[in-house]
């Protein structure tokens, strides 16, 4: 029989390994049940350091819910019952440090999951900026590097005069498209073109309009687009695309993150994943030359 295991979505510290065992051998303790599954993202929530932490000496992380366009990058892993136990204990639970919360999160291939975060007590939080020191910081960077993970999010939230948090960035391979029907939309809100790109996908003629969903193996041809108006023009997208919410299991297409292909400079975009399916290939991988 399989033993029991929770999802857990790791955003800080505990992206360091080393760390993790570190804690674990002073209190005589097994690391060994948490195991790393994948990285992933947290969306329309950032990440926030409004907590003192007496054993960091600084302030130490915590993700908050946010406006949509907003997400904290991390890693996913499995915790058994032994080790949730540990984990409970190293975040303080038992003393109001951190709590328990259930939250949905975006895997790389486009899939939302249900994990546990843990997030700072509401009567701990101090309603200011708390510094965390460079060892601390450089934990969670080092972690985010490893995995591949995007860093900015984590500079702007030690940044006390940087307040844009967002990923500003869509990749578009339909009718948001120049010389396509919808393109309209992403004049209406100052989207600026950075031109033809691509990503990892498989494209399907849906007739009226393409959809995409998960193939590492082909690549999907389309635009990128920056956005400053970036939880608008979501929150429009999202009607359009017929996207409800990550706890919701009805939706059309879901808002996800992809990483574009570019050699010089690769960057994450929100895009829409396709729900459905079709044996309608477009093998060219282009909205604009389908067959």
């Amino acid at each position: 029989m399989k033993p029991e295991v929770t999802l857990y979505f790791a955003y800080g510290s505990n992206l360091d390994f080393e760390d993790w065992t570190k804690w674990c051998a002073n209190k005589k303790a097994d690391p060994s049940g948490m195991v790393e599954l994948e990285p992933a993202f947290l969306p329309d929530y950032e990440l926030k350091f409004h907590y003192y932490s007496g054993s960091r000496e600084g302030g130490a992380a915590d993700v908050v819910p946010s406006s949509v366009g907003n997400l904290v990058p991390g890693v996913l892993f499995e915790l058994n019952s032994k080790t949730l136990e540990l984990m409970d204990v190293k975040e303080g639970v038992k003393y109001n440090c951190y709590e328990r919360k259930w939250v949905e999160v975006i895997k790389f291939d486009g899939s939302v999951v249900k994990a546990l975060i843990y997030v700072v007590c509401q009567e701990k939080i101090e309603n200011r900026f708390v510094e965390p020191t460079l060892e601390y910081t450089n934990l969670i960077r080092n972690g985010l590097i490893k995995r591949g993970l995007p860093t900015e999010f984590l500079d702007l939230s030690v940044s006390t005069k940087l307040k844009n948090s967002t990923l500003n960035y869509i990749f578009v391979y339909g009718t948001l498209m120049k010389q396509e029907s919808r393109n309209g939309l992403m004049e209406q809100y100052s989207a600026e073109f950075l031109g033809q790109k691509s990503i990892n996908g498989k494209l399907l003629d849906l007739s009226s309009f393409p959809g995409m969903v998960h193939d590492f193996n082909l690549v999907i041809k389309g635009e990128l687009y920056y956005c400053q108006e970036i939880e608008n023009c979501l929150e429009k997208l999202d009607w359009i695309e017929g996207f409800h919410g990550y706890d919701t299991e009805d939706s059309m297409f879901t808002r996800i993150i992809t990483k574009v292909n570019d050699e010089n400079s690769p960057k994450w975009a929100w895009t829409y994943l396709y729900n459905g399916e079709s044996d309608n290939v477009i093998n060219s991988g282009s909205w604009r030359d389908r067959d």
